[in-house]
């Protein structure tokens, strides 16, 4: 590159300036160390000033992909600005406009997010944005000089007040959409980023307010949330996009048998795919306009991020929609897979919690289903989740076993000599937490329904289950009293041993009771108790037979 800018005059200068612009757009380290060379930034803004277009196309798209970095950017303020204004005002070439605009609107967003750092005066990014909108609706123009204005809107929609003037554009986002299914590919990507940036779902942590305190303390720079950047700001402009058809288009750019759409650009869909069902009144539109569909392949392929986050949009569309009809036919055995992987340790809390939540759903349909969920090894995981502290993480993964515990292999792990599965469902049921009770209990009636062995064992497992027993059986929640009515009945059928030990206790009181109580299915269980001490001689039946 330097003896290029050194020994071949004019044309080794805008060879150089070329090859540094494709190093910017790929190896950008070696891209940046190349623009760091003695009089190449230089060479670039001069050339910006050349009478003939082919200079100046390679100057201009060189200082747009320059642009990139902060630091550097505040040079090319300070320097090419006004270059890059004249060229935009004056240049008769729309080609020239057009990128002399997106250099503009490149360096006008350099602050990113940060409300308080701003390359230009108020207002100057607002009329960027509505030329690079004027351009985009404009189908006179070609596909190809179009893009540019989609890659302007990708710059300046960091800014919050574009966001909003942009959302309420529906000529704009009807023609970014179309632009996005054109032959024109290599949109793809500006067109996810300007829409990863509308529904602010880039990743942003709230700054802790004690090391803003220190900053500001030590006279450093703290980054400010713009105020329309709020939650719900960014709700309105979700529910914009959804009711312009962002789904459906997202929905065909997923489906480009193209190698533009990247692992990146995957990315950038799954995130934008996730701040769309964040919230679950609008979840029946994503699934409506095909979302669910879209979702599979960006969960199976792409960066380690993006298949996260497309899987956890997988995982709130099962929880909220009928996965039969979100994923119809065979593809609702490709969502398990995604699923399982938000159980792995490095996953947040709410991702495994979600997860647990949607392989429930999923493991209540069919025993296919829940073959699948055994196949994917999730079991161990599940099990794992049955002893966290978290409340909420406990009682889902309790609910999902219950469900699971449909299946043969799973029962045989519950029968196998050795393990504390039982004792744990039969301690669970004696939680404080009623959900998590109404789980574990269902899975103890359940599994003693379909294992009669595991009756003669629930005494063994802990000294307080005749209690635990007794507090289901007397529980003001009609749920659980079942729950515990049906357990009972299990262990009196399953042997007189164990029914004997249950008539020498209170149960035989409260199950007198229940048995004469409103006609229902605790009563009926507790009458079918009754009933087979009866037939064992344990008790006799009173005088009136009953």
């Amino acid at each position: 590159l330097r003896s290029w800018f050194e020994d071949h005059g004019l044309a080794g200068k805008l060879r150089a300036i070329q090859t540094v612009s494709c190093l910017l757009q790929g190896p950008c380290d070696a891209g940046n160390r190349a623009l760091e060379l003695s009089g190449v930034m230089e060479s670039v803004i001069a050339l910006c000033a050349s009478e003939r277009e082919e200079e100046q196309l390679v100057a201009v798209e060189a200082l747009i992909h320059a642009a990139g970095k902060a630091k550097r950017a505040s040079f090319i303020t300070a320097n090419g600005v006004s270059l890059l204004k004249d060229l935009y005002k004056r240049s008769e070439k729309d080609s020239i406009r057009i990128r002399a605009l997106v250099g503009l609107c490149k360096l006008g967003s350099a602050g990113g997010t940060d409300f308080s750092m701003k390359q230009f005066a108020e207002g100057s990014t607002l009329k960027l944005a509505k030329q690079c909108r004027k351009w985009l609706c404009n189908d006179q123009i070609d596909a190809g000089t179009r893009r540019w204005a989609v890659e302007g809107l990708a710059y300046l929609t960091f800014d919050a007040d574009v966001k909003e003037e942009f959302v309420e554009d529906e000529a704009a986002l009807k023609a970014l959409f179309q632009l996005s299914q054109s032959e024109e590919r290599s949109v793809l990507f500006a067109v996810a980023s300007a829409l990863v940036n509308c529904t602010n779902s880039y990743d942003y942590e709230e700054p802790d307010p004690k090391m803003v305190e220190l900053a500001k303390y030590a006279k450093q720079h703290v980054p400010e949330q713009h105020p329309k950047d709020k939650p719900s700001f960014v709700r309105a402009r979700v529910k914009k996009l959804l009711a312009a058809g962002v789904v459906s288009a997202m929905t065909c750019m997923v489906k480009t048998e193209s190698p533009v759409l990247t692992n990146s650009c995957r990315e950038l869909l799954s995130r934008v795919f996730l701040a769309l069902v964040e919230e679950a009144e609008d979840r029946g539109t994503v699934v409506a306009q095909g979302g669910g569909k879209a979702l599979l392949p960006l969960a199976l392929e792409g960066t380690d991020v993006g298949q996260t986050k497309a899987a956890q949009a997988l995982a709130k569309l099962t929880i909220t929609s009928n996965p039969e009809m979100t994923f119809p036919g065979e593809r609702v055995y490709e969502v398990v897979r995604p699923l399982v992987s938000l159980l792995h340790l490095n996953c947040s809390g709410l991702q495994n919690f979600e997860a647990l939540m949607a392989l429930t759903n999923l493991a209540g349909i069919s025993e296919r289903l829940r073959q699948k969920i055994l196949k994917e090894k999730a079991v161990p995981m599940i099990e794992g989740y049955m002893f966290e502290d978290h409340e909420l993480i406990r009682r889902a993964a309790t609910e999902c076993m219950c469900n699971l515990a449909m299946s043969k292999e799973v029962q045989d792990l519950f029968e196998a000599e050795g393990n504390d599965r039982l004792k744990l469902l039969v301690l669970y049921s004696g939680e404080d937490d009623e959900l998590l009770r109404r789980a574990a209990a269902g899975g103890l009636a359940m599994l003693t329904s379909m294992r009669p062995s595991l009756c003669s064992r629930i005494p063994q497992v802990t000294t307080h289950w005749l209690e635990i027993l007794q507090a289901l059986l007397l529980s003001p929640n009609q749920e659980l009293q079942h729950r515990g009515a049906v357990v009972v009945l299990n262990m009196v059928e399953a042997s007189r041993e164990t029914a004997g030990t249950l008539m020498e206790s209170e149960v035989l009181e409260i199950l007198s009771v229940l048995a004469k109580g409103a006609e229902g299915p605790v009563s009926r269980a507790a009458a079918a108790c009754l009933g087979k001490a009866v037939e064992y001689g344990l008790i006799k039946p009173n005088q009136d037979g009953e």
